[in-house]
């Protein structure tokens, strides 16, 4: 999995507010830079650091932590400090709560000097414009932002000599599994592999479309959801194009394993009536403005090729198109090779929703449209007919 975590390779410098996710993220980092990681805390207690090393799920037999929380002596703090690190030859170290060393430009470049290897340094926010700030291969600020009441963790790169480049932006969760920096979807993100095709048992293309899109995308040999694709459904609210979602469900349930989330008990049922079972995650949208209800569904998945999600209207009502996007990239990053199929009930399809797609698909009583695609659909309307309890589309 891509880690984000490059540019903590020299000096780096998190600053921000407390509660923003700094000693983690430094902690979790560390821990992947080297095996001996030093942590030196001026604020936090060790045993704190410890506790919250392991809810990280980190091996704490590889970490050395120097407790100075009762010191209060700067210069007695910056003495000992060398002297310990001169001792235990760290591969990684993190000093937590630079704001109790000494301020001096001496005191600054001479850490810069005597630690070698990768070194993460926490701060306030007030250090941002101090001399630690400028002698830092990487300054990084790290924030928590709310938007319509959803909790983002937020990194911003202000400055690095490696990589990335300035000013880029990550989100970033916090849980058992560690901390991660969360890949934001770009249309680039399509794989060249299908991650899954459906059986054609409840919904089928007619062979004249499927003869047209081959002869577009040879690597189709009938449509299906390409790696790291995403596929936006938006469902007029009525009870045939319902039935449809569900029968494409079911198709790709019978060929490929397909994680269901719901914000609302929905397609358990309208599966029964077309055929088949799913197992529905079933996460309420009054919960996901945290992290923990996504990270509870991602243990409930699994291992899966296709993420499908429904109620996602709700999400959008109530925090936004933020938020949305936000879940199909906190999906992915964890699940890279995975498609993507969302599902949209009486939304129209804005050019900030159809921006997250790669294809995106009305479905109405009586037809299905293509609004968008990256492979180029040769055939933009089909009709919809169901017959025998099974859809055509044609």
């Amino acid at each position: 999995m891509w880690s984000g975590f490059e540019f903590f390779e020299g000096f780096s410098l998190l600053y921000g507010p407390p509660g923003a996710g700094k000693t983690s993220l430094a902690l979790y980092a560390a821990f992947r830079l080297g095996d001996r990681v030093l942590y030196a805390g001026f604020y936090e207690t060790g045993e704190a650091v410890v506790s919250k090393a392991r809810a990280l799920g980190l091996d704490v037999g590889r970490l050395t932590v120097l407790d100075f929380f009762a010191v209060s002596d700067a210069d007695v703090l910056y003495s000992t400090l060398v002297s310990k690190y001169v001792e235990v030859k760290p591969d990684v170290a993190i000093l937590d709560g630079i704001n109790a060393l000494p301020q001096s430009r001496e005191a600054a470049a001479s850490i810069y000097r005597i630690f070698r290897g990768p070194v993460i340094a926490i701060g306030e926010e007030s250090v941002g414009g101090s001399h630690f700030a400028y002698y830092a291969d990487s300054l990084v600020e790290v924030r928590q932002v709310f938007h319509r009441g959803a909790r983002y963790r937020l990194l911003r790169v202000v400055k690095t000599r490696l990589s990335p480049s300035r000013g880029a932006e990550y989100f970033f969760t916090i849980s058992r599994r560690g901390v991660h920096l969360l890949r934001r979807w770009s249309q680039g993100s399509l794989g060249g592999k299908l991650a899954a095709t459906p059986s054609g048992r409840r919904a089928t293309f007619s062979e004249e479309v499927v003869k047209a899109l081959v002869g577009r995308a040879p690597a189709y040999t009938r449509p299906g959801l390409l790696a790291g694709s995403r596929v936006g459904v938006f469902l007029e609210d009525h009870p045939t194009p319902l039935r449809l979602a569900a029968a494409f469900l079911c198709d790709y349930l019978d060929e490929s394993r397909v994680g269901v989330v719901s914000t609302y008990p929905l397609m358990g049922s309208l599966a029964r009536q077309v055929g088949c079972s799913v197992e529905e995650v079933v996460v309420p949208a009054a919960v996901l403005d945290d992290d923990a209800a996504l990270h509870e569904a991602l243990d409930k998945v699994g291992d899966v090729s296709v993420v499908a999600l429904y109620g996602l209207e709700e999400v959008l009502a109530r925090y936004g198109a933020r938020r949305v996007g936000y879940v199909m990239d906190f999906f992915q990053t964890f699940l890279p090779d995975s498609a993507v199929l969302a599902t949209f009930r009486g939304v129209e399809p804005t050019r900030a929703l159809l921006g997250m797609f790669n294809t995106a698909w009305r479905y109405y009583p009586d037809r299905a449209v293509v609004v968008k695609s990256a492979l180029g659909w040769p055939v933009r309307e089909l009709r919809v007919v169901e017959r025998d309890g099974r859809f055509y589309l044609g």
